[in-house]
């Protein structure tokens, strides 16, 4: 009798497992289910996704919830998963709308057939590809990565443009410095030089925005001149987030340059020398004979060596007030500044055993 009541216990118990599981089962193919329908049915505006190299299933999955053209990443990647789709998404970017589905969604997605192409300039970046430490993040490199020919990009470089930000350039100066550090959406058949004319139209707005060629003026430099100055600035700083509109480094860095300038020193700028070789492919030295070489010549160098930042180009138009003369950047990436020389080599001594013998 004990062994029959301890059997039908184990049955009832089983049976009440299996009901439980099933009934879970059944709500999470339900929940599945509702989770693959459209976000907002009634949504039918088209949005962005931008699905760069390197993106896995999981990154695309929280970046449509983030937008909220899905419902949950964890059914989305589920259903990829099923689908084995996790390695057909193909990178560019989509118009995707809150109306469609999970499945409308991925087999979009997975099309290869994007809407547009994202491409951004890179604050600090030339506009070519330098021959010594190059990162792939030059101009020239970007719109490679693009797929633009090389005989594209060299006649879109050559191209003649109008935009009143290039009115104080010197004739025959390229686009050094003025195709702006931003990211562009393009469709697929528009040319190089209509990007370029884009990027000049957003810089221009920038100098409107902050009343560049006032600020400029008001310090005895053109545009160009203020343009070259903060891409110096620039390629000299560190630790300066990316869009922000000042940083205090790169304001001290300016104050330096001026105070410099205003004595009648060379700006002594490392960066401009080197920037000169690699661009013909010269060695790097501070006894190189170029205009760039601000070791040598006084002044402002021919044109600018990078494309400025935002906060580089507000540095430039509005310096801190110092009576700094000299600056490094430090082993432990701090900047030194310096009033003398003998504090500036006391500076080296303590700070800068490493970097500092880097040409």
């Amino acid at each position: 009798m004990k062994i029959r009541r301890s059997r039908r216990k184990w049955l009832i118990a089983l049976s009440v497992l299996v009901a439980v599981v099933g009934v879970a089962s059944l709500s999470a193919a339900m929940w599945y289910r509702q989770m693959l329908m459209p976000a907002d049915v009634s949504n039918k505006t088209a949005m962005r996704v931008d699905i760069k190299e390197g993106m896995n299933s999981g990154d695309i999955a929280d970046s449509l919830e983030q937008k909220k053209l899905i419902r949950s990443s964890l059914a989305f990647s589920a259903y990829v998963r099923l689908h084995n789709a996790s390695n057909k998404f193909q990178s560019g970017v989509y118009s995707v709308k809150p109306s469609q589905t999970v499945p409308e969604i991925v087999a979009r997605l997975t099309s290869g057939k994007s809407d547009e192409i994202s491409i951004t300039f890179y604050p600090g970046a030339t506009l070519h590809t330098k021959i010594k430490n190059s990162d792939g993040r030059e101009v020239e490199s970007v719109l490679k990565k693009a797929e633009f020919s090389d005989k594209k990009i060299k006649e879109a470089f050559n191209a003649k443009y109008t935009n009143p930000i290039l009115v104080s350039r010197p004739n025959g100066a390229d686009l050094e410095g003025y195709v702006y550090g931003e990211t562009f959406y393009i469709s697929p058949n528009e040319s190089i030089e209509q990007v370029i004319k884009r990027s000049l139209s957003h810089f221009e707005a920038v100098v409107k925005k902050y009343n560049l060629v006032e600020k400029f003026k008001a310090r005895g430099l053109t545009l160009h001149q203020g343009i070259t100055l903060a891409s110096i600035i620039q390629k000299e700083s560190i630790g300066c987030g990316a869009g922000a509109e000042t940083c205090a480094d790169q304001r001290k860095i300016a104050s330096v340059f001026y105070n410099r300038l205003k004595a009648d020193m060379p700006l002594g700028s490392d960066v401009t020398y080197q920037y000169a070789a690699d661009k013909t492919g010269a060695v790097r030295t501070p006894d190189l004979n170029s205009p760039y070489n601000t070791r040598k010549h006084k002044g402002l160098p021919p044109g600018p060596i990078a494309v400025p930042s935002l906060s580089a180009l507000n540095a430039a138009a509005d310096p801190e007030n110092t009576p700094y003369k000299y600056f490094l950047s430090g082993d432990d990436d701090v900047t030194y500044f310096a009033v003398t020389n003998d504090e500036h080599e006391k500076n080296i001594k303590q700070h800068c055993q490493k970097k500092c013998q880097i040409s």
